[in-house]
């Protein structure tokens, strides 16, 4: 099955925002209004297509209704349609909101814990001053509690009606000390992704939200602004009217280690998502649905809050993206194809001592499989655990630039490779990252049907020439390459491009985690000699 055009993407997407069946009529309607001039007729048939595809469903005359197959195909069809979306959901919710009459945007999440313990852990949360707004939806479903909180793009609305722009830059984790935050440790810019930021940081454990109420120590989750430096002292006025109080700091240059260039005004708040936090830290199993729905805020909680002081000290430090450490860590490959000897880049793993046969065997079978970018690994005991070393896939690309051949690292992501398909499902970018993507995506494939992969492009005229450094390389990283100018596994490319598909040098580590095996990730971590490393066939 090929992948979803757009207009089928929009229908299933109108369909998916309502309770009750929707006719041919009102989705002409709602797709003119996003630039398809598209009449009933049209709309008929291609309910039809989306029928025979299951992804729709009938429902007598009332019109039709999205299925749950629909909805799964909804969050993977059309990566480079869906790159954005989040940025995109985030404008139109600031819009659609409106603080000033009591209409606010909610988060909502699913804990699966004893109602009591969730209770108290909240009201932890917000008595900490660690959440948007004094209000608070928990509900008991008997199988889950139900929790609804204030998003932070509730602030941007605020700011919109006080004649203010902000510009939603990217989300991340702070560190905190003593109290204060310090500075961004890690960060995704909306525009570079296809998932939300904030619930990739907390699925993935990179906060520490309990810490910080503890001892002062911790990680944050949180969103960071812009507006122009001429509403400073406008907005200084909202801070002083704020109700939500939410903002832990704000200033112009470098705001928590982000610079924001000239006559701006940078501001980080406080993560809407950050009361589920401490649930994920505590290994509860936890639904999150970020953006779910505009709901009146009297019908939410009012709870306990003391507000913390707001930091407005530049920081010293500057956050870097994981496309300049690719950059840099190009630099450090010497690897020579004719002497098939040299510096490798390597991702590094650490597991207990007790699971190193059992590690051993997985990972013979996944080189065997062609997980890895060679065939080669590195094993060794280093202290209590067990170090491994997988080839990173930048040496690929410090390999090809060598070879005078340079190569652009665009995105990191999730291949999904069915019968009837191959096509990305979820991407972010390398530019618009300080963490590489497959460190979030590690917990989201299970290299039987979804893997870790890179997508890069190189220029049309050098296709050959790298075509034949691989083969004389002869190894197993390179997934395919495209055309010039045609898409590849669903990611468009630029004028007089061509889609270079590389397999995630952490993939053989996925076996790991999927047998149960606690693995401590770092991406792109250390350089080692190739000689070094051992072939899964020698062991």
């Amino acid at each position: 099955m090929a992948d979803l055009d757009r207009k089928l993407i929009e229908i299933l997407d109108i369909l998916s925002k309502s309770k009750e069946p929707v006719g041919a009529k009102i989705i002409a309607r709602e797709l003119n209004r996003r630039g398809y001039k598209i009449g009933e007729r049209a709309v008929r048939y291609h309910l039809k297509l989306l029928d025979g595809m299951k992804l729709t469903k009938k429902v007598g005359y009332a019109g039709r209704v999205i299925t749950d197959r629909g909805l799964e195909e909804l969050e993977k069809a059309n990566i480079s349609y869906r790159l954005g979306s989040i940025y995109s959901n985030i404008l139109e919710k600031t819009i659609s909101a409106n603080y000033r009459f009591g209409y606010v945007v909610i988060n909502r999440c699913h804990v699966y814990a004893d109602f009591n313990e969730v209770l108290k852990t909240i009201k932890g949360v917000y008595e900490n001053g660690l959440a948007v707004g004094d209000r608070v939806g928990i509900i008991d479903r008997e199988k889950f509690v139900e929790i609804n909180t204030l998003c932070s793009l509730n602030f941007d609305n605020i700011l919109l009606q006080n004649g203010i722009f902000p510009l939603q830059v990217c989300a991340g984790v702070v560190k905190y000390e003593d109290g204060k935050p310090v500075e961004f440790k890690e960060i995704i810019d909306y525009k570079s992704t296809s998932i939300d930021p904030l619930r990739a940081f907390i699925e993935k454990k990179e906060t520490d939200v309990i810490g910080i109420i503890e001892n002062g120590e911790g990680f944050l989750p949180a969103n960071f602004r812009y507006f122009g430096v001429e509403f400073l002292e406008k907005f200084k006025g909202v801070l002083e009217k704020d109700e939500l109080k939410c903002i832990i700091s704000y200033g112009t240059e470098n705001v928590l280690g982000l610079d924001i260039g000239e006559d701006k005004v940078g501001v980080a708040l406080i993560g809407g998502l950050t009361p589920i936090a401490p649930f994920v830290e505590n290994d509860c199993f936890v639904e999150i649905s970020p953006m779910t729905s505009t709901v009146r805020l009297e019908s939410l909680h009012k709870v306990k809050k003391n507000p913390r002081e707001i930091i407005t000290k530049k920081a010293n430090i500057r956050i870097k993206t994981a496309l300049s450490k690719m950059f840099n860590a190009m630099a450090k490959v010497s690897y020579d194809i004719d002497e098939r000897d040299g510096d490798v880049v390597v991702n590094t793993a650490y597991i207990e001592k007790q699971y190193y046969d059992e590690a051993v065997e997985l990972l013979k079978e996944g080189y065997k499989q062609y997980l890895g970018i060679s065939d080669r690994f590195g094993i060794v005991e280093e202290q209590n655990k067990i170090k491994i070393q997988t080839i990173c896939a930048v040496t690929l690309d410090g390999i090809f630039l060598r070879n005078s051949i340079p190569v652009i690292p665009r995105y990191g992501g999730i291949l999904e490779i069915t019968e009837d398909k191959e096509r990305f499902i979820d991407i972010i970018g390398y530019e618009g990252s300080s963490l590489d993507p497959h460190e979030v995506f590690f917990n989201f494939v299970d290299c039987e049907k979804t893997f870790l992969a890179g997508f890069r492009e190189i220029h049309r005229v050098a296709r050959e020439d790298l075509e034949n450094v691989l083969k004389k390389l002869n190894w197993r990283g390179i997934k395919a390459i495209g055309e010039p100018n045609n898409e590849l596994y669903g990611i468009n490319v630029n004028k007089d491009m061509c889609g270079l598909v590389t397999m995630g040098g952490i993939n053989p580590l996925v076996l790991l985690k999927e047998n149960e095996i606690p693995v401590n990730l770092r991406a792109m971590h250390e350089v080692v000699k190739f000689s070094d490393l051992i072939s899964y066939k020698d062991l």
